[in-house]
């Protein structure tokens, strides 16, 4: 009797276990998503927000008032998705963008938790009790609290669980870092979160990626775009992470750490585009798909914005910068998107060479999610006498502080403890005041309270002026410095930089990346957006101010000191030779 009775319950929960795989649909495809106040939604939802696809559904990790929901239910995902006080965020156009993707047989759904200001420690199941325990009155803590049982971690992993009932997990996305930011240690830390995540939901890292998307960058008012460089180690540590990129991605003007409506819904694209690469399928709708007219416009080109006629001056670089604007208003860059060839020059990753003094073409399209298809010729001209190209760092109004206002570069290399370095400028400011320098080591254990490095060298201010003059620092390096920063917070206006340099004594290489601005590629310049400072770029006459020396026939190579007269190759001190400025020591 005993043995028939065990044999019926096997039996019995055999047959529950059945019917339960039964339940799950292989074609509703899962993406658990979590992080901070980005990936919570921090924009207002506007009027084309409000139509969603029943196809694009949210699991509630915790119970809504407004609209009603209850915890561990599924619901059409209409803001906010996140949590009760999210808002607008990457996740809304990433399922919207993944189920025009898809076959019509196909769902989405996202399960989310998420909390603004949460440091990464908080989704660590081992740290966040002491993290919470450090820190009890933080608004993150209190998020957590309200909203999660104190333990965002395992509420994640329990409504994942709960959603493996119904379908399949097929990636992860994670928006976090301006807590963290510029750790060094952060991708690591990362790293024990997603393998935890994997282990206690049965899963293999080689099904279920991860998208990891950028902080909001300095150009665009970001002020943590210092923690992208610590985000691009990503694919390094984790093989299935992948990098979203938020370039061109707008703030939301009032903040330093938030992206706008139209932001949010370019960043929640983007991550549904890298899915769909890392799937293998085509970046396009669905052509069965019934698309709503509000995001028709969203995904339809129209034009290309700042896409001229341009003079490049021989022996530069210049990134091809291709802005795309779409029907609904919104703009985007599109150069790493974008399709750029030339038969006349040679383009690398975006980025023209000239190496020969000539005139040509470069054309450029571009096929929208939609499938239609943009093309434009730019007419370009290379030429050996063209102008001079500096840095204008424009400041706005004067700080109360020093370093209220920089100008910063990465350099290519780090400094060897106990060497002496030269680091060399020529600088003007429209309103005269100091400048100093401080060589920082960025990727220094030793932190501030704002992420920042604490190992600085603080060195001699100079006074600058309306002219540009040469400024030279040399110093032993204390750390193994990464970076140098000119401070010039007290400085209302512009101020212009030319010739940086930055050598080993003793030696030529040169370890400041495009320091004469002849390439306009800033990718390792950078100022403080968020306090109210912007960058460019431009022409300037044909050396820093100085006119162009000219003659009734050419004069290749002859010198010109700063005042127009010829000088000879023993002329010490800047000089004008071939229309280019430089240093005759």
């Amino acid at each position: 009797m005993f043995k028939r009775n065990l044999f019926a319950i096997g039996v019995l929960l055999a047959t529950n276990f059945m019917a339960a795989k039964a339940d799950v649909d292989p074609n509703f495809h899962i993406y658990l998503c979590f992080g901070q106040s980005n990936m919570e939604g921090n924009a207002q939802w506007e009027e084309v927000d409000n139509e969603v696809d029943s196809r694009f559904q949210m699991l509630a990790t915790t119970n809504f008032d407004n609209p009603k929901r209850t915890m561990g239910n599924w619901y059409t995902a209409n803001c906010p998705i996140v949590s009760p006080v999210g808002k607008l965020g990457p996740t809304d156009y990433f399922g919207r963008t993944m189920v025009a993707a898809m076959p019509t047989n196909v769902k989405i759904g996202v399960v989310a938790v998420a909390m603004g200001g949460s440091p990464i420690e908080m989704f660590d199941k081992d740290k966040y009790e002491q993290k919470l325990k450090d820190n009890p009155t933080e608004w993150w803590a209190q998020l957590s609290k309200n909203y999660y049982g104190s333990n965002p971690y395992g509420r994640l992993i329990e409504m994942a669980k709960k959603a493996q009932e119904s379908g399949v997990i097929k990636g992860i996305l994670l928006h976090q870092g301006c807590s963290n930011c510029g750790n060094p240690e952060w991708p690591n830390m990362v790293k024990k979160i997603y393998n935890d995540m994997l282990t206690d939901l049965n899963l293999n890292a080689e099904d279920v990626p991860l998208f990891v998307g950028e902080t909001e960058y300095e150009n665009m008012g970001g002020g943590c775009s210092s923690h992208n460089t610590v985000i691009a180690k990503i694919p390094s540590v984790i093989p299935t992470g992948h990098v979203v990129s938020a370039e061109g991605i707008p703030g939301n003007g009032t903040d330093a750490w938030h992206f706008s409506a139209a932001g949010y819904r370019t960043l929640g694209k983007r991550y549904a585009f890298e899915a769909l690469k890392v799937m293998g399928k085509d970046i396009k709708a669905n052509d069965d798909y019934n698309m709503a007219e509000n995001l028709k416009k969203f995904f339809t080109i129209e034009s290309f914005e700042n896409s001229d006629d341009m003079k490049v001056r021989l022996g530069s670089t210049k990134r091809l910068v291709i802005t795309g604007k779409f029907a609904d208003g919104h703009t985007e860059p599109l150069t790493n998107e974008a399709v750029i060839s030339s038969n006349d020059f040679t383009i690398e990753d975006g980025v023209l060479k000239a190496t020969e003094a000539k005139s040509g073409v470069i054309s450029v399209s571009y096929t929208d999610f939609l499938g239609n298809k943009l093309q434009k010729n730019i007419n370009v001209e290379v030429s050996d006498q063209g102008p001079n190209h500096v840095l204008v760092v424009d400041n706005g109004t004067a700080g109360a502080n020093s370093w209220d206002k920089q100008c910063n570069t990465m350099l290519n290399a780090s400094m060897t403890v106990g060497k002496t370095y030269i680091v060399k400028a020529q600088i003007k400011a429209d309103n005269p005041g100091e400048c100093a320098l401080w060589p920082i080591w960025t990727t220094s254990p030793n932190k501030n309270q704002w992420g920042g490095s604490t190992d600085v060298q603080y060195l001699t201010a100079v006074n600058l002026k309306s002219e540009f003059d040469e400024y030279t620092w040399k110093f032993t390096a204390n750390y193994a410095i990464d970076k140098i920063q000119f401070a010039f917070g007290l400085i209302g206006g512009k101020v212009y930089f030319d010739e940086v340099s930055c050598v080993e004594e003793g030696t030529t290489t040169q370890m400041v990346i495009n320091g004469d601005f002849e390439s306009d590629d800033l990718s390792k310049w950078e100022v403080i957006g968020y306090n109210g400072q912007k960058m460019a770029i431009e022409e300037f006459g044909t050396t820093s101010g100085i006119k162009q020396i000219t003659s009734n026939k050419p004069q290749s190579n002859v010198r010109y000191n700063l005042a127009g007269q010829a000088v000879d190759e023993n002329y010490k001190g800047i000089i004008i030779q071939n229309g280019r400025k430089r240093v005759n020591k």
